[in-house]
């Protein structure tokens, strides 16, 4: 007897799951057709971080070609990661042609973008025809990374260089991560140096309008990096690592 009950529960919690999973579906495949105009195919999954099912699927029609997620809130709204992925490269290639036109970056050299994922949420944008970034007033949320491919020299000629590409993006961005890394194709992040700028000063970082002259880059004095113990240390523009019982 207790064996057939067991069967049953069983049973009935299988059933439940497949029920679960196929309304979840459905909803996910309305949703996507409804917010992008294609009916798709949807890959849906338990959701553990919110519970629920969470959802994967092809977009084919570009700009927004591409594979993407989605996912439940607990409000019941429907929550994907679109517009934040077409942003990035929207803001990648923008930044990037913009640094290199200006000749401060060469082709080969990076610039990656952050969006925050609540980006979406906090903007009422037209997902069929996607806004661009630069119409949201990205210097409010835009994250960028400069990968520079030199390692840092401590020249006057480098910080210009710092202080060009700060000019060229303070306006479209919140924060600009500079690294600088004269083997990028080498395993050893050890070597390299790393430098925020951000539109307002966080926890000893420069702002960007504190970063005017070089002299205003001399007086921060300071670059990030990490120790072959992996531990992140603070290190003067000549090299000489900062103790953190005499920094200032």
């Amino acid at each position: 007897m207790k064996k057939r009950l067991l069967i049953g529960a069983v049973g009935l919690l299988v059933a439940g799951s497949m029920y679960g999973r196929s309304e979840a579906t459905e909803r996910y495949t309305d949703y996507i057709y409804d917010t992008y105009g294609e009916r798709v195919d949807v890959d849906v999954s338990q959701d553990w971080k919110l519970t629920g099912y969470k959802a994967t699927f092809k977009l084919e029609t570009t700009p927004l070609r591409g594979t993407y997620s989605a996912r439940t809130y607990g409000d019941g709204t429907i929550q994907d990661d679109v517009m934040p992925a077409y942003w990035v490269k929207e803001a990648e290639t923008t930044l990037h042609d913009r640094l290199v036109t200006a000749n401060v970056l060469s082709r080969e050299e990076t610039v990656r973008a952050n969006v925050p994922e609540d980006a979406v949420r906090m903007r009422d944008v037209n997902t069929k025809k996607p806004t661009s970034i630069f119409e949201l007033n990205p210097e409010t949320f835009l994250g960028a990374s400069v990968m520079l491919h030199e390692a840092w020299d401590n020249t006057n000629e480098q910080k210009q260089r710092v202080l060009d590409i700060i000019r060229l993006l303070e306006d479209d961005v919140e924060s600009i991560h500079f690294s600088f890394d004269g083997t990028p194709n080498e395993d050893d992040d050890f070597t390299e140096r790393y430098l925020n700028v951000s539109r307002t000063p966080q926890a000893g970082d420069p702002s960007f309008n504190s970063l005017q002259t070089i002299d205003d880059l001399n007086r921060h004095d300071r670059l990030y990096g990490f120790d072959k113990t992996t531990f992140i240390s603070e290190y003067r523009f000549d090299g000489t690592k900062i103790e953190r019982d005499t920094a200032d």
